[in-house]
């Protein structure tokens, strides 16, 4: 988007060497002088004491400075912003209290004028030593431009001279957040608001119903809310919450005085038990249905060969609509298996009537008509990237995912004609390790495929980072994973990527953490700090800490109430037990710390070996990772685990020496929708001359014990195996993937770590 300047002020400024003549109106006069000093602006020139993320698209920095004290009034112009919400800012950041005057100029003065074509969110700031002055044809450009100000501020009293002249690269430049899996308050949602204006970011998309729960007030349906918002954890206790509509208001409003735009999302016809426990007949079969205190996609899906199905719907969007002024409602479409389609007598009989294909041109059909809904509501509908299937209608807007599906799906999309919001796995899912995606990936990202030409690209709206929040249970992890990748997404959306330019944007960021301390944004790191390994030396099991940022220091502790010491040699484990890692920049602890849990048992002095190898790429130290004494981590991508796609695990440990043996122990994976499933078949043979095995699988019972994503299994033999010299345990392959998963019929993955051998 280009900035533009009417020919006649432009002629005009052109003049200013000489006497102005009189055909200019009083109004274009006013502006003109703001305007000569603005016209020779250049691409941005860093100053090292300022940070300015994202940086506008055109800079130029000047002599001097304009000091904030209590004397500074500040003048919302011709404008009707409400500007008590900046006041209070400049306030926070700088204990400085500058007043609102009703004055047609202050000390700070906004501008509303049409004459110059700027575009809808672009603004023009300008600071001289007397006066700051901020001009766009539109509020939401004053206040793109309060928020520039309010980081020249930064935390000083003072800000320096410049001139800016900006506007968005895209106008889409979104935050998705999960309210069901985890539910989050109205003032924290408010919280994530302030810091999305402070980044210019302009969309809030409301994740606001799942399997795991129903967030928002429906009044005609109030077992949505009684049953659907609430679900009984593992441990018994009761989770939950919702938004009366009142509360949906009160958001709302609070977002559109930030220049926000607020889109729900009803996820449908998948992703609905937290509809389905309320009101069980709007499924395929009888149920009962429970809320999920799980992760994962259910089969259980709403009933598309049901009418009371879209009356159901209807009188839902007839409620909710109205609640929210943005032009878009967003209707999920994702995840929906078609396993209760296939099975139920009138989803078939829907199909038949209406002559589809087959189920995934039934859910096209309810995607349309569930659209003719929302747009007879005034609104246009925008989905996952599913609601391609079947078929797609010319005016909905695709929020692509997958992109591991399709590689060049926003291409596609795009060339077809539907506007396309991008939010790529690969680069978008906050929700995923900084591993997987870090903040030099989010400032390379470009949303616009390079082989649209400039009619396609415009298609391409712009793009969405997604919180879903399975592993973020509150507001301190949410900001941990936000922060400050959002910023680098801000970045990219706003200002655009330059090349070679990603070591000045970290400079700028180093100077952004204090402004989040003081918000108290529990920030995680930019990129990944450390690496940890182990090894054996004489015997002894050594960990190793390799710090990948030179800003950081490594300290460990032994046990979690230990101290932490300064990291400067391997450490040696000498007992069973946990060594935590944590870094640490300018004293204060930043990053995850990497636990490393220890087990020292009888099978660390057996040699061991497996029959058949684990499945690439999950070998890491294959035989040796049973009888390491390192315990599974959280994550199974984190090289503790070896895993097996299709096979039995088959181990033989030998001892030169014989062993009594009372139980083996050891973790199983188990997270369907990372297409792991956990072992329950086990078989235990035993040798005492080390070369013929006795099968003893009946001399031993099965414990478990369940963990969030981990089944640990006990083999506890009834009577102590005595004069052992070899064991071999087989753990059987759970088999393949159930029907109603996306990978149905494939071979699962078995994910298993240390055995524990006592």
């Amino acid at each position: 988007m280009n900035l533009i300047i009417t020919d006649k002020i432009y002629e005009a400024a052109s003049l200013s060497n000489r006497k102005l003549t009189t055909n200019l109106t009083s109004k274009e006069m006013r502006f003109l002088l703001l305007y000569i000093l603005i016209l020779p602006l250049s691409l941005h020139v860093f100053a090292q004491e300022t940070s300015l993320i994202p940086m506008p698209q055109n800079i130029k920095w000047g002599e001097g400075s304009f000091t904030l004290s209590p004397k500074t009034t500040l003048s919302k112009g011709n404008s009707e912003l409400d500007v008590d919400y900046y006041i209070q800012e400049i306030q926070k950041q700088n204990n400085v209290s500058i007043t609102e005057t009703d004055k047609e100029y202050g000390d700070i003065t906004l501008h509303i004028i049409n004459e110059f074509n700027l575009g809808e969110e672009a603004y023009k700031l300008t600071v001289q030593e007397s006066s700051i002055d901020i001009t766009a044809n539109t509020e939401f450009g004053l206040r793109n431009g309060l928020a520039t100000l309010l980081q020249l501020i930064g935390l000083n009293n003072t800000v320096k001279c410049v001139d800016i002249s900006d506007s968005p690269k895209y106008e889409w430049r979104g935050m998705m957040l999960d309210v069901s899996r985890h539910f989050f308050t109205v003032e924290e949602v408010k919280r994530y608001l302030d810091l999305m204006t402070k980044y210019k970011l302009n969309k809030f998309h409301w994740h606001l119903t799942e399997d795991q729960g129903w967030r928002i007030e429906i009044k005609k349906y109030p077992k949505l809310t009684e049953i659907g918002a609430w679900r009984t954890e593992r441990d018994g206790s009761r989770y939950g919450g919702f938004y009366t509509q009142d509360d949906i208001k009160e958001v709302v409003a609070y977002a559109t005085s930030r220049g926000i735009e607020v889109i729900p999302e009803i996820d449908m016809p998948g992703h609905m038990l937290g509809a389905l426990a309320s009101y069980p007949e709007l499924a395929c079969t009888e149920g009962p249905f429970e809320v999920w205190n799980r992760w994962g996609v259910s089969e259980d899906v709403l009933c598309a060969g049901d009418e009371q199905v879209y009356s159901f719907i209807e009188d839902i969007l007839e409620e909710i609509i109205p609640l929210f002024p943005s032009k878009y409602f967003h209707l999920g479409g994702d995840e929906c298996p078609k396993t209760r389609w296939k099975e139920c007598n009138k989803c078939q009989l829907k199909i038949k009537q209406e002559n589809l294909a087959d189920e995934h041109e039934l859910q096209s059909y309810f995607i349309h008509r569930v659209e003719k809904m929302v747009n007879k509501l005034g609104k246009k509908i925008t989905g996952w990237d599913e609601i391609l299937e079947g078929g797609l209608s010319s005016t909905a807007t695709v929020q692509l995912w997958r992109d591991w599906h399709d590689k060049d799906a926003v291409s596609k999309i795009a060339k077809m004609g539907n506007d396309v919001i991008a939010s790529p796995t690969a680069c978008c899912y906050f929700d995923y390790d900084i591993a997987t995606t870090d903040v030099a990936q989010l400032y390379a990202f470009n949303p616009t495929p390079s082989d649209l030409n400039k009619e396609q690209a415009q298609h391409v709206l712009g793009s969405e980072f997604t919180v879903w929040t399975e592993r973020i249970p509150d507001q301190d992890r949410a900001d941990f994973m936000i922060f400050p990748r959002a910023l680098a997404f801000s970045e990219a959306l706003w200002t655009g990527t330059k090349e070679n330019g990603l070591k000045e944007f970290e400079e700028r960021l180093d100077l952004q953490y204090s402004i989040l301390d003081q918000l108290g944004v529990k920030y995680g790191p930019s990129e990944v700090l450390m690496e940890v390994s182990t090894s054996s030396k004489d015997g002894d099991i050594m960990l190793s800490a390799n710090k990948l940022s030179d800003k950081l220091e490594i300290k460990y502790k032994v046990g979690s109430n230990g101290n932490f010491q300064l990291y400067n040699e391997p450490v040696k484990v000498e007992k069973s037990g946990d060594i935590i890692f944590q870094g640490f920049r300018n004293g204060k602890a930043l990053g995850d710390p990497i636990l490393k849990t220890f087990q020292l048992h009888k099978g660390n002095s057996a040699s061991i070996k497996l029959i058949e190898e684990p499945s690439k790429p999950y070998i890491n130290g294959g035989a040796a990772s049973l009888n390491n004494s390192i315990i599974g981590g959280e994550k199974f991508q984190d090289g503790t685990w070896i895993g097996f796609n299709g096979q039995n695990l088959q181990a033989v440990l030998t001892w030169e020496e014989s062993q009594e043996l009372n139980s083996i122990t050891f973790d199983a994976y188990d997270e369907l929708g990372s297409w792991i499933m956990s072992p329950n078949s086990f078989k235990v043979l035993v040798s005492i001359d080390g070369s013929k095995y006795k099968d003893v699988s009946k001399k031993f019972k099965v414990e478990k014990v369940v963990d969030l994503n981990k089944n640990q299994f006990t083999l506890k033999f009834k009577k102590p195996l005595k004069e052992v010299k070899g064991i071999e345990i087989i753990i059987e392959h759970p088999g393949v993937l159930p029907k109603n998963h996306g990978g149905a019929g494939k071979p699962a993955w078995m994910m298993i770590d240390e055995l524990i051998i006592e």
